[in-house]
């Protein structure tokens, strides 16, 4: 019996069969195709190589007709034994490789699915909460309103501030809510034929002031040619935007912002650098947590909702970054130019 056999034989019955579950036609046909060429490989090695030299210390060592039998007995019992072991390693460790791969992708499905749960369940509460919010501050921005005009002229200019000021806090509430709001809902996504490199520069330009107000270097490193593909333009828009403003906060003392994009056969991206503070390795697994941000001021949505846009188009975001460095994000996205 095989090496190869043995393991298979001697699991419990149970792990066989979610194991035989787990086989496809065509891993299987690899298997046998791989089989028969590395047999095939080791018998060409053993007969051309190692035969002769092997089958010349044999004949030293059992010289004579007394001896053949013997001599034939060990020659065939070391080839045998040679070909059945090497095919048997090499077979199992490369099984091995595979059944490796497939459980490490396993798990890191588990750990997207139950993330993406996460983000489900708070995305929920936090929009039945914001909409209970949001009709109260309603009426709240409408009897404000009402009280500023019947007061108007009436009280000291000090007093009458009083009141703007409550109708920008209830603005910003509402404006908060909006965004919970935002989270929440499910996006439908419209593609159309969209060039990353004219995104990046409206972007870009739509945030000129402030990138100006940090004395910001800007640099673009954008694809001679259209990086373009079947995108949802406002969800991409939007998402660069976050992006951009993001990088651009961590640089209040001024830096340099680096925008590239590239395209391959099957694949757009999209590249944000800036030499702001940068983050530690626990703060870029929290990144993409609702609700979970640094800033004194924010709610943290922002890149879970740039990781629910991008996924949603079936691409990923991927975040690189180190403390005093800056940060790298990029994203990815499929090359397809046609519905």
């Amino acid at each position: 019996m095989s090496v190869l056999s043995k393991v298979f034989l001697n699991e419990p019955r149970g792990e066989m069969v979610s194991f035989k579950k787990g086989f496809s036609v065509r891993l299987v046909i690899l298997f046998t195709v791989l089989t028969v060429v590395l047999t095939a490989a080791v018998i060409l090695t053993w007969e051309q190589v190692l035969k002769p030299p092997y089958y010349r210390w044999t004949e030293r060592n059992y010289p004579g007709k007394a001896n053949a039998e013997n001599r034939d007995k060990l020659q065939q019992r070391t080839e045998h034994f040679f070909i059945s072991m090497t095919v048997d390693v090499i077979v199992v460790s490369i099984l091995l490789v595979i059944v490796d791969r497939k459980q490490r992708r396993l798990v890191e499905a588990n750990q997207r699915l139950a993330h993406n749960e996460k983000v489900a369940t708070l995305g929920r509460v936090a929009a039945q909460v914001a909409h209970e919010v949001r009709n109260p501050l309603a009426g709240l921005l409408l009897y404000s309103e009402h009280l500023k005009g019947k007061i108007e002229g009436k009280l000291p200019n000090g007093d009458a501030q009083l009141i703007d000021k409550i109708i920008d806090t209830i603005n910003n509430l509402t404006a908060t809510t909006e965004q919970i709001l935002n989270f929440a809902r499910p996006v439908t996504l419209a593609p159309r034929r969209v060039d990353l490199n004219e995104v990046a520069r409206d972007v870009v330009q739509l945030l000129s002031t402030e990138i100006a107000a940090h004395s910001i270097e800007t640099k673009h490193e954008l694809d001679d040619s259209p990086v373009a593909g079947m995108l949802d333009e406002p969800s991409i828009r939007a998402t660069t935007l976050n992006l951009v403003l993001n990088a651009v906060q961590t640089m209040p003392a001024g830096g340099q912002l680096t925008i590239s994009t590239s395209k391959s056969v099957d694949k757009l991206s999209m590249t944000i650098r800036d030499t702001g503070s940068g983050m530690t390795p626990d703060q870029i697994k929290q990144i993409f947590e609702p609700f979970s941000t640094t800033k004194s001021r924010g709610l943290g949505l922002g890149m879970p909702y740039a990781q629910k846009i991008i996924q949603q188009h079936g691409g990923q975001i991927v975040v690189d970054s180190e403390p005093g460095k800056g940060t790298e994000v990029r994203i990815e996205l499929p090359a397809n130019e046609r519905n």
